[in-house]
């Protein structure tokens, strides 16, 4: 009977660490923290995004035009 005991334990042990493990999230620290806000995700201030042509500052993005600042 000590043996089953054992097993079960173990088992219960197993599944709880498991379960814990699968919980754990890690946060995304890909682009600058704006840590007025706590934002993981927000671009740096004055970000050019090639691709859409577009410039991001004061939390929001910007279209470019001809002569903007952050536009390269």
């Amino acid at each position: 009977m000590s043996a089953i005991r054992i097993i079960a334990r173990g088992s219960c042990l197993l599944s709880l660490v498991s379960l814990l493990a699968g919980c754990i999230i890690a946060p995304d620290h890909d682009h600058d923290r704006d840590h007025r806000e706590g934002y993981y995700n927000a671009p740096r201030e004055g970000y050019y995004d090639r691709d859409h042509h577009r410039y991001y500052h004061d939390r929001e993005w910007h279209e470019c035009h001809e002569h903007d600042q952050y536009c390269h």
